[in-house]
């Protein structure tokens, strides 16, 4: 009998909070976020840590720690810091892509589950008259969560694509196209091109594998298997034109033209550059310019560009050692049901 009060009082105690502020555990984790690197590869974390904090180059700097195997934890020091580098995401590391997430209120960062990223993406082949923001909103709500749309691309003249920023889930195929059905009768296909894309698998579309490592090609003869994704869904990245200033002369006192600066940069050699862009798989890189891609020491770019073969980027022959690479077989039904548009909405 005395057991079972005693118990009872120990219950009671248990029970008894202690009373704190909710702005204390508010404000724990503000200036944080909580990463993960997509790929089975070993990650040397110290490199990783220096390769970030330099490509950032924060004001007020940065600290990062490691919470698991490939998940990291990073505490910014000003708002200014933090808000500019969720601006930039995504965010690669050694052509991996490093998923990046602000820690909600009351959460511990360390059993996150980090499946979800943003990314800019192009919406092509439209008619002119669904290129709005109605439209934005449906393809961001058909890839997950549609975050913004770009309205700085011009609404007046030629407009070739929609530009959304949408949040996706990487453990999902990428998307590749959308049906639209406008009125009864027209019927067109909306094609996707990812910025900034990283290494992808071209059997099952998936984000952080390569189609080398599928496990699915254990399960299939070579021959039989078809490569539904390819480079069709990395958007080019537009070159800016660089304008040479007028006062700038060369040392034989002629006047400087981009020409003139290519060889000062390239040691009088303008004909060297056109083979530094092949990779050890025979492939130039430049289809996939990605200004925060890190190599490491004599780490070539291995990523979406390792399955064509050929040289300056041709397709010279797309079979080999038994796989076909073999036009898109769509066979996802969500893509086929249609986005449905009355007369009057285009």
């Amino acid at each position: 009998m005395e057991d079972a009060l005693a118990n009872l009082r120990l219950l009671d105690d248990e029970e008894e909070a202690f009373q704190e502020d909710e702005g204390v555990v508010s404000g724990t984790h503000q200036l944080c976020l909580v990463g993960r690197c997509l790929t089975d590869s070993v990650v040397h974390f110290p490199s990783l840590r220096n390769t970030m904090a330099d490509l950032w180059h924060l004001i007020e700097g940065i600290c990062i720690t490691e919470l698991g195997e490939k998940q990291y934890f990073f505490q910014f020091f000003h708002e200014v810091d933090i808000e500019r580098v969720v601006d930039g995401i995504p965010w690669f590391f050694n052509n991996h892509l490093l998923i990046l997430q602000k820690v909600p209120v009351g959460i511990n960062p360390a059993v996150l589950e980090l499946n979800n990223t943003e990314f800019w993406i192009q919406v092509h082949e439209l008619p002119p008259g669904l290129m709005n923001a109605s439209m934005a909103k449906q393809f961001g709500d058909f890839y997950g969560k549609f975050i913004e749309y770009d309205t700085s691309i011009p609404t007046l003249g030629l407009q070739k694509y929609l530009r959304i920023r949408v949040c996706l889930d990487v453990t999902a195929p990428l998307k590749r196209k959308k049906k639209v059905l406008v009125g009864k009768s027209m019927v067109v296909y909306a094609r996707f091109k990812y910025v900034k894309l990283s290494l992808f698998c071209f059997i099952f579309g998936k984000l952080g594998c390569g189609e080398s490592y599928c496990p699915f090609r254990l399960t299939i003869e070579p021959s039989k298997i078809v490569f539904g994704w390819d480079l069709s869904l990395c958007a080019i990245v537009r070159s800016r034109n660089m304008v040479v200033s007028r006062w700038l002369w060369t040392a034989n006192r002629s006047p400087c033209s981009k020409e003139n600066l290519a060889s000062f940069r390239h040691g009088n050699s303008l004909n060297a550059g056109k083979v530094l862009g092949h990779n050890s798989r025979g492939f130039v890189g430049n289809l996939n310019s990605n200004p925060n891609l890190i190599h490491l020491g004599s780490i070539q770019n291995q990523g979406i560009c390792k399955s064509i073969k050929g040289c300056n980027g041709s397709n010279d022959d797309l079979t080999t050692d038994g796989l076909v690479y073999g036009p898109m077989n769509l066979v996802l039904d969500e893509k086929n049901n249609p986005i449905a548009l009355t007369e009057g909405k285009k």
